[in-house]
């Protein structure tokens, strides 16, 4: 688990450095979608340093789009 720690605080790390002089310059759009990028991105560190077993993405995307999938097989099944 330290191992891990160390790799993820070291790239988060190299990757504010890198991008502190570029975010100053982006468009507020761009800095949202930046944002929204590296909340994701610290969810998924969670999971991954912590081994919670919380839900990972794709299994949000599951849940949220069930119903939809189904009712898209059933209607091909119905037709073919």
């Amino acid at each position: 688990m330290a191992e891990k720690m160390v790799v993820v605080i070291s790239s988060y790390l190299l990757m504010t450095f890198y991008n502190l002089a570029r975010i100053k310059k982006m468009a507020l759009r761009d800095k949202i979608t930046y944002g929204v990028t590296v909340i994701v991105s610290i969810y998924l560190v969670i999971e991954y340093v912590g081994e919670f077993g919380m839900p990972i993405l794709h299994d949000i995307a599951a849940w949220l789009y069930k119903d939809l999938g189904r009712s898209i097989v059933g209607y091909l099944d119905r037709n073919s």
